[in-house]
């Protein structure tokens, strides 16, 4: 089963002391958006839930900052779907006494199915070393293989694959493969070989590390504790 975030961002109001949650629009998802409504219009394909899901997106969002799902994001924030043992900024320290009630209402519409909420300020998320990396690894289909070779890393793996139509193979088997262009193996198999590569933590993260993080900071000028981001899990 799946797990997923919601996370909500806050601004300490200067004048009243008290914690506001914020709307906004997330720019990368909307970028995202037309591109695939590009796409579906060179297919002849219909872009009417595209459109609809953009207008949503532009009419401002309490989950505008992050609402994907990226397992090391959440082993980041708070040690959740954790496979690589990673150090959390912070494990899990409930939601904060003096939420604001839209967050809270949003804590309280999941109760017992919402695990695992936490908090974290901007200038938490900025100390954090965002440069430093891990090892990972995965299995990879031929096309994959040959990214992995060019680049250092794949854009596509699985963590496990299997099947009666997969063949587990060495690297060695699947440079072979590639280089007889894959006209024969193993009566019609796919082959599929494990890489291991480097990967620091901002590039895993992607746009929570290149847009969210520099749009809190933004948003918190001078008072780096005056914005936080405010989370829980659901699986």
């Amino acid at each position: 089963m799946g797990c997923d975030i919601h996370l909500f961002l806050e601004k300490r109001n200067e004048a009243s002391g008290k914690w506001e949650a914020v709307k906004g629009v997330n720019e990368p998802e909307v970028k995202s958006l037309h591109s695939i409504i590009e796409k579906c219009k060179s297919r002849g394909e219909s872009t009417e839930y595209w459109e609809q899901r953009i207008q949503e997106e532009q009419n401002g969002t309490y989950d505008f900052i992050y609402s994907g799902r990226n397992y090391t994001l959440f082993s980041i924030l708070a040690g959740v779907r954790n496979s690589c043992s990673l150090k959390p900024i912070r494990e899990p320290r409930g939601i904060p006494s003096d939420v604001s009630d839209s967050v809270i209402a949003g804590s309280d519409e999941w109760g017992p199915d919402g695990h695992s909420h936490s908090y974290l300020s901007v200038k938490e998320l900025l100390e954090f070393d965002w440069s430093q990396g891990f090892k990972r690894e995965g299995w990879v289909n031929s096309e994959n293989y040959k990214e992995f070779k060019e680049n250092g890393s794949p854009s596509t793996w699985s963590r496990s694959v299997g099947g009666g139509g997969v063949d587990h193979v060495t690297n060695y088997d699947m440079d072979n493969f590639i280089a007889d262009n894959g006209e024969y193996w193993a009566f019609g198999r796919s082959p599929y070989t494990l890489v291991h590569w480097n990967e620091s933590f901002k590039d895993c993260v992607g746009s929570f590390y290149s847009w969210s993080i520099p749009k809190m900071k933004e948003l918190a000028g001078d008072d780096l504790e005056s914005v936080r981001i405010v989370f829980w899990f659901d699986n």
